[in-house]
């Protein structure tokens, strides 16, 4: 995965020749500071902000650039008021990025949060560090465009901020763990499926956990046929290249856990739909359906890196959903590992099936909290398009928590009804549940109706339906429309709860 080289530090270094500045109306003035020893620019900053009008009912940052004479200059992003952190990442990200058109280049960039309060610099500061890591990103490339790819400059910043040196490492630390860990999920995602498929992919978990010093064990079929995961082997039984299955991460702290967390992941490495097969438009970009586990996996490795006081454990469910003739079909009829049995209604419904599987088995573990990621279904594209991911939860508090996890870290989501009544529409007159609904609409309330038969009672349980994952133009603090979504949420959901 290509990176830039970084070095971040604190202190003030006003001579430089790139200057971002990050305030609120009532702070402005600060800027003037910032050239105080360029009079040219102080002067052209000055009648800028003359013009500057306060709207806090605007939900834009306003942008102010001064150019200095020869090289560089002042980009200010003003906040008219109180803004979401959504807004506050995309203004952002458009002044930050706007250094990087010609990212080759070595770049040193002084960074003003001067004039924000500590709180609002704490946040701001964590998103640049992002920011920092996410400039240097660059998609996976191949054969002569490999070659011809150039390597991102090498990258200083000098952060000036009222914050403390320690609480201010800190913020810098985390957003740059942040940065990384969505990087590594745009490029799992990006990988093709003949690079990336789940045999490649089990390897490249086995060599994390070998860098986090954590135990890895893999469920081969053979593992998942005596444990009888029925629905998992169903979706995989078309694939002859037998290396499915589920990879399991295990981090223990160093001192006795009093809790326990469970973060499970969709990683279907390509989906051709099975008998019911996709049409070419719908087929292609297929190789991302593996996005849930790249965003697992990643949230793992962030809360390894922070230490976190309670067990992690990580389920990634590798496979791919393939035509053969021996491949599942409508109105088979297979057991789980929990011993209710599903009636398969459409074998492009595939995620829901290694899913079933897998949160079964995260369940024995006992965690105080599941938390799963997946591109799992197109009805939750149509009902929110991809600027927001679902929440699915048989505890509504749990999934309003994450509304409110997502509107603080700029990664939102919106929480949808599942089971009561719902239900109903999955019932089965052979088995113990139907796989999907035979209705049209609403296939994200129902998979995730279908998905909570197979999580133990009293264990809390958050389902993500990744609408997010890709989004036209980028989203929040990422430009890219593969978007990387979900760890920062994770994050913040999981420190709410545990």
């Amino acid at each position: 995965m290509t990176q830039n080289k970084l070095e971040l530090t604190l202190g003030l270094k006003s001579s430089l020749p790139h200057q971002l500045a990050v305030t609120d109306f009532a702070s402005r003035m600060v800027l003037m500071e910032i050239l105080k020893d360029r009079p040219a620019a102080k002067e052209a900053l000055s009648k800028e902000l003359k013009k500057l009008k306060k709207d806090e009912s605007s939900a834009e940052a306003q942008t102010i650039r001064i150019p200095f004479e020869g090289k560089g200059g002042l980009t200010a992003v003003i906040f008219p008021g109180p803004l979401s952190a959504f807004a506050s990442q995309v203004a952002l990200r458009k002044a930050f990025l706007e250094e990087f058109k010609n990212g080759e280049e070595d770049r040193e960039i002084q960074v003003c949060l001067r004039g924000l309060k500590d709180q609002d610099a704490a946040k701001h500061l964590n998103w640049l560090a992002s920011l920092a890591m996410i400039a240097g990103y660059r998609p996976p490339v191949f054969g002569k465009k490999a070659k011809d790819q150039k390597t991102p400059g090498k990258l200083k910043i000098q952060f000036d901020c009222s914050l403390a040196k320690k609480a201010a490492e800190t913020e810098i630390e985390e957003g740059l763990l942040l940065g990384f860990a969505n990087n590594q999920v745009r490029h799992l995602a990006e990988l093709p499926s003949n690079v990336l498929h789940p045999g490649t992919y089990r390897e490249r978990a086995e060599q994390l956990a070998k860098e986090l010093k954590v135990k890895c064990e893999f469920l081969g079929k053979k593992e998942l046929l005596k444990r009888g995961a029925g629905a998992f082997l169903a979706v995989v039984q078309g694939d002859h290249h037998e290396r499915a299955g589920i990879v399991h991460l295990h981090y223990t702290p160093p001192k006795k856990a009093a809790k326990k967390l469970a973060l499970v992941g969709k990683g279907l490495c390509f989906d051709t739909g099975g008998y019911n097969v996709k049409t070419g438009d719908y087929m292609h970009g297929m190789h991302q359906d593996m996005t849930g586990s790249a965003v697992a996996l990643s949230l793992f490795q962030v809360l390894v890196s922070l230490k976190v006081p309670y067990e992690v454990h990580a389920y990634l469910a590798l496979a791919e959903n393939l035509i053969a003739f021996d491949a599942y079909r409508p109105n088979d009829v297979v057991v789980a590992t929990n011993g209710i049995s599903i009636e398969v209604e459409n074998t492009d419904a595939e995620g829901r099936m290694c899913l079933a599987d897998t949160l079964a088995i995260a369940s024995g573990e006992k965690p105080d909290l599941i938390l799963d990621y997946a591109t799992l279904t197109g009805s939750v594209v149509r009902a929110l398009d991809t600027r927001r991911s679902g929440a699915y939860s048989t505890d509504l508090g749990l999934s309003q928590t994450a509304v409110r996890a997502g509107e603080r870290c700029g990664e939102r989501v919106w929480n949808f009804p599942i089971g009561e009544d719902y239900s109903e529409f999955i019932k089965s007159e052979f088995a113990d549940v139907r796989q999907a609904s035979t209705t049209k609409c609403a296939d994200h309330i129902y998979a995730a109706t279908f998905l909570s038969r197979f999580v133990e009672k009293g264990i809390s349980w958050l389902h993500i339906d990744l609408a997010a994952s890709g989004n036209a133009g980028g989203l929040g603090l990422v430009p890219t429309e593969t978007t990387g979504f979900g760890v920062r949420l994770g994050l913040e959901i999981v420190r709410e709860i545990l």
